[in-house]
């Protein structure tokens, strides 16, 4: 995938996109890096997905994702949508606690859990839980 720019082509790779600080409300803030990194961790736990084998499908060091789902390492926006692509899911899942903004407000708070509850679960687990929802 390219990025075009006039006639010179970037490779989306090689696209470095500091995710470091956000606006909230009328101050930018830096974002919480520890809880992106618990929700990738929770997100690769759910799935039963190591470490080693997202470190291997991105071609890094598995102590670079132990960094990220620490809060030690700053991914870019490349790297979050890779990692997300590995565990099949929205980047949106790892960042989502970092908008100022409600985008749901007609969701009542319990929907909100549960559909962050939901999507850190595979879908064998959905399965069940939907079957347990019908029964009710």
């Amino acid at each position: 995938m390219c990025i075009c720019s006039g006639s010179l082509f970037l490779p989306l790779i090689n696209l470095k996109i500091s995710l470091s600080f956000i606006w909230k409300g009328d101050n930018m803030q830096e974002l919480d890096f520890i809880t992106i990194g618990n929700n990738i961790q929770h997100r690769r736990n759910a799935l039963g997905i190591t470490q080693e084998q997202i470190a291997d499908k991105l071609d890094v060091n598995p102590s670079h994702i132990s960094n990220i789902e620490c809060g030690r390492s700053h991914p870019s926006l490349t790297a979050l949508i890779a990692i997300a692509n590995c565990l099949e899911c929205s980047v949106d899942i790892f960042i989502s606690n970092e908008y100022s903004f409600n985008p749901t407000e007609i969701e009542s708070p319990i929907d909100k859990r549960l559909q962050k509850k939901l999507t850190l679960c595979s879908d064998d687990k959905k399965e069940k839980i939907l079957k347990i929802i019908e029964i009710l």
